[in-house]
């Protein structure tokens, strides 16, 4: 997704001290470079704690002391905003956020919060249309299964110095269990492998086989717990004969099958009123209670079952005619193509287009066009292609399949009262026990022999799961997830080529292990990142991972997934000139030690290797994701690198992240 941060902000603690900005250009490779003990390795920890990491890792200090907020000035797929963070105490990462658009100036002063912690993620996730259900409902809140965020894919952005050249680990923070977990899960999203209609339609699917699985099981314990029905018809087949119910010359019978008959017999003759000869005038009552209360109970969950019914078809309407109205407004903006041609080339310098006069005119024209589009902009953005609703859709059919059980079980009550005879005596008590306890036993047969109730609900739970489960079997998830990735190692090779890496095989990135996987052939063992050997290796490889990564997701189609569009590198050139326990960098003295441009030619040419392949992997893919390089090597190496801006030089001990009047 088109994130490209534009400035770093820092406001003093003391409001007398100016604001301390950091621009980078959006078609350039940004470069801050500076001896040790500046701030540069600061730079990833801001970003990642202005984009709400739940930890700071911005050093304590000076930085901490001397800043009251951090703040980014970012474009969010053409729209320019504000995001940022109050300073952290000593001990806990700050709670209070200011996120708006940003028109005219910089504010002098961040007055107050408009988000807290929960509410400014809630709003990035709603940004980069992740969808808010869980990867598992149980766990909803805890470790590596809740809901996917954005943060998942801070992994993209970030080569701090510990990664950059790490045999080990190839993604930010993926250094711990969790967190790569959590990587592994939402890898198919950030990759566009899946999407929220393939997630929704999962976790439905998922509810209704445990549901499925439910009644199998219960189903399967009714048939151990009849086992025995046998021994239980010769019994109350005794009773009868006992009571008078059945003849006494019928007691020679054998067979369970003839005493079945008998007893479904005096059911059959008991529910057409035939023993009404045995018995005084009925009560009523109790039964006629029972069954009110169950008719009354089943309608009302039928109204909400209805009222549930009717909130889902008004969801799926509302999802359709946004998608509607956001194409409509989608092909008005296909008519703004060119004008980004047209900005630039439309008298830039104040001169008519036409005559070469000066004039302010064409400059107002422009104006007025560029505000137009970018109402246009806000419009499709803020319309309706939003995952907010998504959890309360799945909430809603959950409910419903739930009062749908509900109204089972309830008609299912009914009917056994409506079956009931609605007689009573005291003198035979015994008879209508006994009747009782043959019509439980003839509706326990009928669940052995499936057709019960649970039989039908079995029924129906699979005719709701049939059209997902083709859903599944055309959208060929395997397949799509196949050709992504072979993409991405297409790309990586490509890159490691470029930086001349040593290679043994084709080369994959490995989405179990979360690191590169080297094959010389189909039936070869794999190598991984860390068989390879030579820091040189591990730093080209992560840099062709990141490069043919952001190449991938800004290529056409894939514009809009999760993943920001920029990349901060720290000290990529360590693996030729590793800086010493106290920070110091023998590039650092690079102005003034002629020297060292022939001691160490080989390893000078090798690092402006790395501005070359980053200056060129951006402009082969039209400036579509910014990169940012923090380093102690300086113009002297990387100053004829096409496509170079050097966004900040602290050089000096004067100089720094935070200037010295703050302190």
């Amino acid at each position: 997704m088109k994130f490209l941060i534009e400035k770093i902000i820092l406001w003093p603690v003391n409001s007398k001290n100016a604001l301390r900005t950091i621009e980078f250009a959006q078609d350039k490779l940004n470069i801050i470079h500076g001896i040790s003990g500046t701030g540069k390795s600061s730079i990833i920890s801001i970003v990642d704690y202005c984009l709400g990491s739940s930890k700071c890792a911005i050093p304590v200090g000076i930085i901490r002391e001397s800043v009251e907020w951090f703040g980014l000035q970012v474009e969010i797929k053409g729209t320019k905003c504000l995001i940022c963070r109050k300073s952290p105490n000593q001990k806990n990462a700050g709670k209070e956020f200011y996120l708006s658009r940003l028109q005219g100036e910089l504010p002098e002063i961040i007055e107050k919060a408009t988000h807290n912690f929960s509410s400014f993620k809630e709003t990035l996730n709603q940004l980069v249309k992740l969808s808010n259900l869980a990867i598992d409902d149980e766990k909803e809140k805890i470790g590596f299964d809740g809901r996917t965020s954005y943060r998942d894919m801070a992994a993209f952005n970030f080569l701090p110095q510990h990664i950059v050249a790490n045999p080990y680990t190839l993604f930010f923070k993926a250094d711990s269990y969790q967190n790569k977990e959590r990587l592994k899960r939402v890898m198919p999203f950030a990759l566009g492998i899946i999407d929220r209609e393939y997630m929704i339609k999962e976790k439905e699917l998922i509810d209704l086989y445990k549901r499925h699985d439910s009644l199998l099981r219960q189903q399967e314990i009714n048939n151990k717990a009849l086992s025995g029905w046998k021994n239980d018809i010769s019994h109350l087949w005794y009773q009868a004969i006992e009571l008078g119910l059945l003849h006494a010359n019928q007691e020679n019978i054998n067979e369970s099958t003839d005493k079945l008959l008998d007893l479904q017999f005096i059911n059959k003759k008991y529910t057409e009123g035939s023993l009404s000869d045995l018995l005084v005038n009925p009560n009523y009552t109790y039964t006629n209670e029972a069954l009110k209360k169950l008719i009354f109970e089943g309608e009302k969950i039928q109204r909400k079952i209805d009222d549930i019914r009717l909130k889902i078809r008004n969801y799926e309407q509302l999802f359709a005619q946004g998608q509607a109205f956001s194409n409509a407004i989608k092909s008005e903006k296909n008519h703004t193509n060119g004008f980004e041609w047209l900005k630039r080339n439309l008298s830039p310098d104040g001169k008519c287009i036409a005559c070469g006069n000066k004039t302010t005119i064409t400059s107002n024209i422009i104006n007025n066009l560029e505000k137009k589009i970018s109402k246009l902009n806000s419009i499709s953005e803020g319309l309706f292609d939003t995952p907010i609703a998504d959890k309360e859709l799945d909430k809603l059919k959950k409910t419903l399949r739930d009062y749908q059980e509900t109204l089972h079980s309830i008609r299912k009550q009914k009917i056994q009262l409506e079956r009931l005879d609605k007689s009573t005596s005291d003198s035979l008590q015994k008879v209508y026990v006994l009747i009782g306890r043959i019509q439980e036993n003839l509706v326990s047969l009928d669940k052995i022999k499936n057709t019960g109730d649970l039989s039908e609900q079995i029924k129906e739970l699979k005719k709701t799961i049939e059209p997902l489960s083709e859903y599944f079997k055309t959208t060929n998830i395997k397949s799509k997830e196949s050709v992504t990735y072979s993409k991405i190692n297409s790309l990586i090779e490509e890159y490691s080529d470029m930086l001349n890496l040593e290679r043994r095989g084709k080369i994959f990135l490995d989405k179990n292990e979360l690191t590169l996987s080297f094959k010389e052939s189909e039936y070869s063992k794999s190598e991984y990142l860390w068989e390879v050997g030579s820091g040189a290796n591990w730093m080209g490889y992560h840099l062709s991972t990141f490069l043919a990564l952001h190449e991938f997701l800004s290529s056409p189609g894939n514009e809009n997934l999760p993943p920001f569009s920029f990349l901060i590198i720290d000290q990529p050139s360590q693996v030729y000139f590793p800086s010493a326990a106290s920070g110091e960098n023998i590039l650092d003295e690079m102005n003034s030690n002629n020297q060292l441009m022939t001691a160490r030619e080989n390893d000078i040419l090798a690092t402006k290797k790395i501005f070359e392949m980053l200056s060129s992997a951006i402009e082969l893919n039209a400036f579509k994701f910014q990169v940012i390089v923090l380093e102690h090597a300086d113009q002297t190496i990387w100053g004829e690198v096409p496509h170079t801006y050097e966004a900040a030089q602290w050089k000096s001990e004067k100089d720094g992240l935070i200037p010295k009047e703050w302190v």
